[in-house]
């Protein structure tokens, strides 16, 4: 079986960054995206936000407590989605096998690429270049065999970042990687393993985690564990994605 190279491309701080693009009144000022009120949620903090412990998914006033001279705005869907459009656009020129799990992130295949390019690290900075050049965003990207090792690479060198993971690098990157690395591993997840004695991903790929895991009614680790040991998930799949909510 050949060898596939999946890109991770994400966007930095998307929402926020879009509307410090629309508004140059806003750049470098700390920036949050939501409503105001008690019931609101963030959806998105600007970098210089996210310095004082804001984060998307917070409460509204518990950000405004952290920082209270954060500029709250508003969120606009529909200018998201036409960034995040003309983000697809670029990544289409390159691969048509894009599996997109939000406005801000997508899965691209590119062991195939139609650009032209001889390598996944020249698309996915050429990919990076135009994102910058033509829509003035950033993105982040990691590159790697498969889509679980190229969502840990995207999130190593964030904000703006590039980070490769090798095919040969594999079986060295993984094992003493802390198992909060993981995608979908948070921190209660992340806690509840280590009472079993896993702090790394080379604790769960010498450990045989389904029934531990089911008794301790954690099936995401369960997953975890078989795609550790595996070093596999899925080739990237062409769908659509229309979510547009707050996370």
């Amino acid at each position: 079986m050949s060898i596939r190279k999946i890109i991770h491309v994400d966007m930095d701080a998307f929402y926020a960054s879009v509307e410090q693009r629309d508004d140059p009144q806003l750049r470098g000022k700390p920036v949050v995206v939501a409503w105001r009120g008690n019931r609101s949620v963030v959806c998105a903090a600007s970098y210089e936000a996210r310095r004082f412990g804001v984060h998307s998914a917070m409460a509204a006033v518990r950000a405004e407590r952290l920082c209270p001279e954060a500029i709250f705005v508003p969120p606009d869907f529909s200018r998201y989605r036409a960034a995040s459009q003309m983000v697809r656009e670029i990544f289409q020129q390159h691969t048509d096998l894009i599996e997109p799990l939000s406005l801000d992130e997508a899965y691209l295949d590119v062991t195939e690429n139609k650009s032209g390019l001889p390598t996944a690290t020249r698309v996915a900075k050429t990919i990076r270049e135009q994102i910058r050049e033509e829509l003035r965003l950033t993105a982040s990207a990691g590159v790697a065999p498969n889509k679980f090792l190229a969502k840990i690479a995207s999130d190593w060198r964030k904000p703006d970042g590039l980070f490769v993971i090798q095919p040969q690098d594999v079986d060295t990157f993984l094992p003493p990687l802390p198992v909060g690395r993981i995608p979908g591993v948070g921190k209660v997840t992340e806690a509840r393993l280590k009472q079993l004695g896993i702090q790394t991903v080379g604790d769960l790929q010498l450990l045989e985690l389904a029934t531990e895991c089911v008794s301790m009614n954690l099936p995401e680790a369960s997953i975890t564990a078989r795609s550790c040991r595996t070093g596999r998930r899925s080739p990237s799949r062409p769908r659509t994605h229309s979510s547009a909510t707050c996370p």
